[in-house]
């Protein structure tokens, strides 16, 4: 026995293992079976052959094709390892070792995909192509193919050997009947190739990013491929379990295939998308590219608003909805953030009053930053554990949550004047105190609306921002000060004029203490707080009214 072939042939760039034994077969004038012979010896097997053979059968192959072995490991899937793949626990000489490799899920070991274009050019099997976070041909912007038109099986799926009996022929050469000496003999060149769209072709992009070892950004920060590869697989495995559940397909419009391939999983235990996501390419890119939009937004911010109408689908379950989701996916640290931030109440409220059919036409130019006192007793008095405050705030957020373009806490604070952190941490504190559910806290909200449009003067709408901007110039004027106090509170200081313009824009702009003009653009101290409360209590009943009535008069 020859110890070297003839004919030297070098695995090409990301051709796979068995492509490469199929053309080196063919250069030396052998059959698929001769070159296996050839390659058994004492000691040398060819037990995990694509996946990752035992060092004794690299050296062996190499010395056969004359090559060098870092070139013959690398047309293998151990190419993959600690990227795409987690071959740990792997042993070549243990049959049984793939089962903890298995139980780690999306690991492949039988079949292939295709993109036909490059089997055209090249005649060659890329390596690539059996990852199952591969979906896409960048190069030609197409679907990859997943099963043979004519004989309906995943390709290259002979079980009784690694090559195929044809060589590095294009046919397909699936075994078909009984026993393997008849295969299919459909042409794959002729398959025709799906285009992929843009958002498939941006999240292969960014897969084949990570595969080659480049970090890839994650809730706008660097991500390593594998922690960014594991992010992606888990979420999809996620979003796969939730688009099986009813009113999936209001969110995202590929969840209604998903029936037909869970339907031929076990009906017993249903889909295990962890283990085996779906097979076709089409599908299974969809949802892959559905969890990369969400890891590749700005923030967190916005990936959980992404996430939300997800959540949202999860089953009432006695082990609540934290535990339904941790039960069917890997909780990465990522997926961990993401998943208890959208779980949190105000995460919920959120979506809730985003998705409402029939939304309120709320301008924000007619929410004050702080609902007025006499709707909070009217409508939203005991909905909450929070104070007083607190509770009137929150409500102006929500109704600011409710106007077009805002879709976030944040954003409704600004839209009121407030700080977005503000809005942030309103919603956080309030919405967790809640003692009425989000369809009655609504309810509610409606009615406050409408208490806020009986208000309304009769030439139009109230703007409270331009309230506000009437306080905010008075910060720099005296006259109006020196009338009232002469008139209803004499020998009132110069220095409480900056507390009764507090007055004024808390009592009639309805705005919020903290952003008060009289502060400087800075956020009170508790000694200036105190000394505006001092200052408010002791004012009687006309000194109110007359203050409040002072805003409409001249400056």
């Amino acid at each position: 026995m020859s110890a070297t072939l003839p004919v030297s042939v070098a695995p090409q760039h990301g051709e796979s293992i068995d492509s490469w034994l199929e053309h080196l077969a063919d250069a030396n004038d052998l059959t698929t079976a001769q070159l296996l012979a050839l390659t058994r010896q004492p000691g040398v097997s060819t037990r995990y052959l694509t996946l990752a053979p035992a060092p004794a059968t690299i050296s062996r192959l190499a010395t056969l094709a004359r090559v060098d072995e870092r070139l013959v490991a690398g047309a293998t899937l151990a190419a993959f390892d600690g990227t795409a793949l987690d071959l740990t626990g792997l042993d070549p000489d243990d049959r049984h070792s793939y089962r903890q490799i298995a139980a780690r899920g999306w690991t492949p070991i039988h079949g292939t995909q295709l993109c036909p274009p490059c089997l055209i050019e090249t005649g060659c099997w890329q390596t690539a192509w059996r990852l199952l976070v591969a979906t896409v041909c960048a190069r030609h912007r197409c679907v990859l193919t997943a099963t043979c038109p004519s004989c309906q099986r995943p390709f290259r799926d002979q079980r009784h050997s690694h090559l195929r009996r044809v060589g590095s022929a294009t046919l397909c050469s699936n075994p078909i009947g009984q026993g393997p000496t008849k295969q299919c003999q459909h042409d794959l060149t002729t398959i025709p190739a799906a285009s992929a769209t843009p958002e498939l072709l941006a999240m292969q992009r960014r897969v084949d990013a990570a595969i080659a070892g480049h970090d890839v950004t994650v809730l706008g920060h660097p991500a390593s491929p594998p922690a960014y590869l594991a992010d992606l697989r888990h979420l999809t495995t996620l979003l796969l379990h939730l688009g099986n559940q009813p009113e999936a397909a209001s969110v995202a419009a590929w969840t209604h295939r998903l029936a037909d391939e869970g339907a031929r999983r076990s009906q017993s235990r249903g889909p295990r998308w962890g283990l085996r996501p779906p097979t076709d390419p089409a599908l299974r890119g969809q949802a892959l590219a559905t969890a990369d939009r969400i890891l590749k937004a700005l923030d967190i911010e916005a990936a959980i608003e992404l996430l939300l109408p997800w959540i949202e689908l999860t089953p009432a379950t006695a082990d609540g909805r934290l535990g339904w989701l941790a039960d069917r996916t890997v909780m990465t640290p990522t997926l961990t953030r993401l998943v208890m931030a959208a779980l949190a109440p105000h995460r919920r409220l959120s979506h809730h009053l985003d998705s409402q059919e029939a939304r309120m036409d709320v301008d924000t130019r007619g929410v004050p930053q702080v609902i007025p006192a006499t709707l909070y007793e009217q409508h939203l008095a005991g909905a909450s554990s929070s104070s007083e405050a607190t509770v009137r705030l929150f409500a102006s957020l929500c109704l600011a949550r409710m106007a077009p373009m805002i879709t976030s806490w944040a954003k409704a604070a600004e839209a009121l004047g407030l700080p977005p952190r503000m809005g942030i941490n309103c919603a956080r504190a309030c919405s967790a105190t809640m003692f009425v559910d989000n369809t009655e806290w609504s309810g509610r909200l409606k009615a406050v609306w409408e208490g806020l449009r009986d208000e309304w003067s009769p030439t139009g709408r109230w703007n409270y921002r331009n309230f506000e901007a009437k306080v905010a110039r008075r910060r720099q004027l005296t006259r109006w000060f020196h009338e009232w106090a002469d008139a209803v509170r004499p020998n009132t200081r110069d220095s409480s004029r900056g507390y009764a313009l507090t007055f004024q824009w808390i009592h009639v702009a309805c705005a919020h203490l903290d952003t008060s003009p009289a502060w400087d653009g800075q956020r009170p101290t508790a000694v200036q707080r105190a000394y505006y409360r001092q200052f408010e209590d002791s004012l009687d009943e006309r000194q109110r009214f007359e203050l409040s009535h002072a805003l409409h008069k001249r400056a």
